[in-house]
């Protein structure tokens, strides 16, 4: 009996929306009318906070998922967050070169740019030279 007087409780009412002050009210007042001892009326009172905390959670859930829905439906997430993607993406890139760059020049390290220009004057040299 006090089983299905639980279940018409936090199926009648809308647990989601309701503070824990109003929650333990709520739990006091049906404890009472139940003539349920002080054990029991704490327990119930843990499973009321607990069912409501659950349903507070699922209804965010719901919320956000029909949010996301709407936003792909309008195309506004997918097209916002391939733009923010690709300009995360380009300044990453302009910043791992710039680093890139820094240092290679630091140590002195050659270019492709340069080792190319450096084989091209060589190949030019040896053909002038008759060594090819």
């Amino acid at each position: 009996m006090l089983d299905l007087l639980k279940q018409a409780v936090f199926t009648g009412v809308g647990l989601a929306g309701l503070t824990k002050e109003k929650l333990e009210g709520l739990a006091a007042e049906f404890a009472k009318n139940a003539n349920l001892g002080l054990k029991e009326a704490s327990e119930f009172k843990d499973e009321l906070v607990v069912k409501a905390d659950e349903a507070k959670k699922e209804l965010q859930a719901q919320i956000d998922n029909q949010i996301d829905s709407a936003f792909i439906q309008a195309g506004i997430a997918k097209a916002g967050v391939k733009r923010a993607a690709e300009t995360v993406g380009s300044e990453l890139q302009r910043l791992i070169d710039a680093r890139l760059n820094a240092g290679l020049e630091h140590m002195r390290v050659a270019r492709s740019s340069e080792i190319q220009e450096l084989a091209a004057r060589v190949e030019f040299l040896e053909k002038k030279l008759g060594i090819r």
